[in-house]
């Protein structure tokens, strides 16, 4: 605890005298400097979990959290998979049964390999990447033999709404020539462009219900898509399925690069920014070793007159500490407002700076996300402190040392 008379002290050295400017200079340096730092951390990482969360979310409108394969029959096997997910309390937001077999479509104009993509219609029509991207067509025409296209591979087909396209089937027929695969004749229904070209550029989907032909002798090609309430939970889910003899794989391990990424990108601004932390506390160091030096015969006459070594240990530490706190404080109440506004405050200063700041074109975004997290909030203001801390007690533990004999043995 602290006693009114350290208290006293710890007011008194917060706040130097005039002659003492320098002192002043480097407090104010030392609390800019943290809260600057702070707050600078805090904005860079609200910037790239925003970033994450879109890109990952509009990644995970094209596919599932967690696709499973090589399974007998769907219904059991999707009862199974809930009462897993429900055992081990993981909340379930889709599950649904699809095919995707590889093909190559034939038009009039040119023949692409493509991808087509089976699902129930009522999937079909609650898809939120589909059902508010169709722009030609009707989102209803859909089954029996319709079917819907990217907006990128309708143009390099060459075919439009009502046009027909032939596609051929991996599963082969015999006839008097061999065996050839299987045609089968679509009319387009409605044409969609998500914004993802992988997406636009390459799938056809059709109805489950009224393709049985094409998808006969297709079940290798089967999948359970599996959509989470929290994606971060995939591979958890994952290995929990798989450790119930069926074949799974996440959306991480389908994009395990582009995951890594952005981890190994977070990871090392984290590392960079601390460092600016860590600058700011050296000016802490210097500030209290001037002071120690400063007051060396204040600290020798207040041993006279009783403080203990702890008393004068607690008092540098704290004033140390009490800049590192405040400069702490302001850097989280500056970068939480920072990160709050960050989209008002760009288009602030592309208009007063007349230059594009985030380009759409370039991010494909259409305005720069930001994402406070509470939790790394707390871990950036626990790691300023800390630092701070530690950088009081060296210069404390100097003046708690000080022998007050030596010191006013000349005065």
């Amino acid at each position: 605890m602290i006693n009114s008379s350290e208290l006293l002290v710890i007011k008194r050295y917060l706040k130097p005298k005039r002659k003492e400017g320098i002192l002043k200079i480097i407090s104010l340096f030392s609390f800019l400097g943290i809260g600057l730092g702070v707050a600078t951390l805090i904005i860079v990482m609200s910037v790239m979990n925003g970033f994450r969360t879109d890109l990952i979310g509009k990644l995970l409108l094209f596919q599932p959290h967690v696709l499973v394969y090589q399974f007998d029959d769907y219904e059991n096997s999707k009862q199974n998979i809930e009462k897993y997910l429900k055992i081990n309390k993981i909340q379930l937001s889709k599950i649904n049964l699809s095919y995707q077999i590889q093909a190559l479509i034939l038009s009039k104009e040119i023949n692409k390999g493509s991808v087509v993509r089976a699902l129930e219609k009522k999937d079909f029509l609650n898809d939120q990447l589909i059902n508010k991207n169709i722009i030609d067509g009707n989102i209803n025409n859909f089954g029996k033999n319709y079917v819907s296209i990217g907006s990128n591979l309708s143009e390099s087909l060459g075919a439009w709404v009502g046009d027909k396209i032939t596609v051929l089937s991996t599963v082969k027929e015999s006839t008097p020539f061999g065996n050839v695969p299987k045609q089968f004749t679509f009319v387009i229904g409605s044409i969609f462009k998500t914004g993802i070209y992988e997406f636009d550029n390459n799938y056809i989907l059709i109805d489950i219900a009224t393709s049985a032909e094409f998808l006969s002798k297709q079940n290798e090609n089967r999948n359970i898509e599996i959509r989470l309430n929290n994606a971060d939970q995939a591979n958890l889910v994952k290995n929990l399925i798989m450790q119930n003899n069926y074949k799974a794989f996440s959306w991480i391990d389908n994009n395990k690069t582009f995951y890594d990424a952005l981890l190994v990108e977070r990871n090392v601004m984290f590392i960079i920014l601390t460092l600016i932390i860590i600058v700011a506390a050296f000016n802490i160091i210097s500030g209290l070793t001037i002071l120690v030096k400063n007051k060396t015969k204040e600290i020798a006459i207040l041993k006279t007159i009783g403080f203990s070594s702890f008393s004068i240990n607690k008092i540098f530490f704290i004033t140390g500490s009490s800049i590192g706190a405040a400069g702490t404080l302001f850097g989280v109440i500056l970068g939480v407002l920072f990160s709050y506004n960050i989209e008002t405050i760009r288009i602030f200063l592309s208009t007063v700076l007349k230059i594009e700041i985030f380009p759409a074109e370039i991010y494909f975004l259409s305005k720069m996300p930001s994402e406070i997290h509470i939790p790394t909030i707390l871990l950036i203001s626990s790691i300023s402190l800390i630092i701070t801390f530690f950088s009081s007690i060296i210069p404390s533990i100097k003046a708690s040392r000080i022998n007050p004999i030596q010191s006013l043995k000349y005065d």
